[in-house]
């Protein structure tokens, strides 16, 4: 059940109608953090949720509480009853591929332990990635009686050079081979471009060099591959409720002890330095304004004890609370200012 009075911010609200949502960023944004922090929040708002990582550090398994030894086991595994979490990767899938057209294990297994498969493995360029995005077609197709097993999946997609070779794969295969591997890369590219269903996502930091690659890979999606880009998450933002001209200013008067005062000197220096963090951040995300994409902030946060901590904490940034009324609440309505319902920014990791 999701937690009372609050509700999905309306940027996310949009992307809980599609079937695939793809997560991409430059390498240490927080871009699986981000992927597994959305997952999180619709799967608690009614959706039935698949969060699939697209290698095996089964990073994301851990982030949302899956044991280690949980993370052994093939196949989607649960974290609730309205969540799931796979990790998969090229070689995963045509292993698995293997094993349906080849029932037999010892010998499916030989096949795959051979140097002969290995070397085909390494050699097949865009192999691994086309396989890969066919398990998550795959994943998509599922049916349970008449509806679909999964109502979203969220992907986790490698860092952004590599993210992109994956979501161009299925195209460039299509208009490259023939016959079946021409077929059914030519559905996975159907699903991928179609809008209503996929929305790719792109991940960043207020750091000079995310933000630069950033700009980069939204250029390649609209123009080089043509696919359906749906929201910017600005990860680790910085927020200060003071601006740094304030603090700068502000005085410490009356009576205090030796300790106090290099306590309240301490705090206000702290202040400054947020404040001033927050300034540069609003400079380094510039070059990213001009972009036509509803943007979602994330805060920098720091977990308690665990990272699942952190993924339960940044879920509710992406919730907003939800006024109250019931009748005996209506009378105070004009007492008390509306919640914005303006969507936040975005980063992480």
């Amino acid at each position: 059940m999701p937690p009372g009075h609050r509700t999905l911010i309306p940027a996310l609200v949009a992307l809980a109608q599609k079937r695939l949502l793809f997560f991409a960023g430059k390498g240490g944004v927080g871009k699986t953090t981000v992927a597994a922090t959305v997952a999180l929040t619709l799967a608690r708002y009614g959706k039935k949720t698949l969060l699939i990582e697209l290698d095996d550090s089964s990073r994301a398994a851990r982030l949302l509480g899956v044991s280690t030894t949980d993370q052994q086991a093939t196949g989607p595994q649960p974290v609730s009853p309205s969540l799931f979490v796979l990790s998969t990767s090229g070689q995963i899938a045509l292993e698995e591929y293997l094993q349906l057209i080849i029932p037999f294990k010892p010998l499916s297994r030989a096949i795959v332990e051979s140097r002969a498969y290995q070397y085909f493995v390494a050699a097949a360029p865009g192999l691994k990635e086309l396989l890969t995005m066919g398990k998550v077609w795959y994943e998509e197709r599922k049916r349970e009686v008449e509806h679909p097993l999964w109502d979203i999946i969220v992907v986790d997609l490698p860092a952004t050079g590599h993210s992109l070779q994956y979501l161009r794969m299925p195209r460039a295969a299509h208009e490259t081979f023939g016959g079946i591997i021409s077929r059914e890369a030519e559905r996975i590219a159907a699903v991928l471009h179609d809008p209503e269903k996929t929305a790719v996502n792109l991940v960043t930091t207020p750091d000079e060099l995310p933000v630069s690659e950033t700009r980069e890979a939204y250029q390649q999606l609209i123009e080089d591959l043509r696919l359906p880009v749906g929201a910017l998450f600005i990860n680790r933002m910085h927020t200060a409720p003071l601006s740094a001209e304030i603090l700068q200013a502000t005085t410490i008067q009356g009576t205090l002890s030796a300790k106090e005062h290099q306590l309240i000197d301490l705090l206000l220096r702290c202040g400054h330095t947020e404040a001033m963090e927050t300034d540069i951040q609003t400079v380094r995300l510039q070059p990213l304004q001009p972009l036509p994409l509803p943007v979602i902030s994330i805060p920098f946060a720091v977990a308690d004890a665990s990272d699942g901590t952190i993924v339960e904490q940044l879920s509710l940034e992406l919730t907003t609370a939800v006024q109250d009324k019931s009748p005996r609440n209506r009378k105070n309505d004009r007492k008390r200012p509306r919640a914005p319902q303006t969507s936040h920014a975005a980063p992480e990791e």
